[in-house]
């Protein structure tokens, strides 16, 4: 267990051991969450959506359609696309946290 003193604004210095435990650096993100009677501390990435959002369009730009694609709807593969991402966030979310 570790101790920290609440300092004048309210700021708290995290301790080494536990900053390294989930590779926590200066000018991350964390999300806090009242929890009974404590506070929980989570990582956050954060983005920037217009980025995303053409770093996205650059790749569907450049995306070649799939020979396992031909023949099927374009319904049936944006269910996949989306069960993909789905996924692919699940998997990150467990890293995480």
């Amino acid at each position: 267990m570790s101790i920290v003193t609440v300092k004048p604004k309210f700021q708290v210095t995290i301790p080494a051991k536990l900053r390294k435990g989930i590779d926590l650096r200066e000018g991350d993100f964390l999300e806090a969450t009242l929890v009974g009677n404590g506070i929980l501390f989570k990582p956050k990435a954060l983005i920037d959506r217009d980025s995303a959002a053409d770093r996205i369009d650059a790749r569907f730009a450049a995306t070649q359609p799939s020979t396992a694609d031909l023949g099927r709807s374009e319904d049936e593969i944006m269910r996949d696309a989306i069960n993909d991402v789905s996924r692919s966030r699940r998997e990150r979310r467990g890293r995480l946290g």
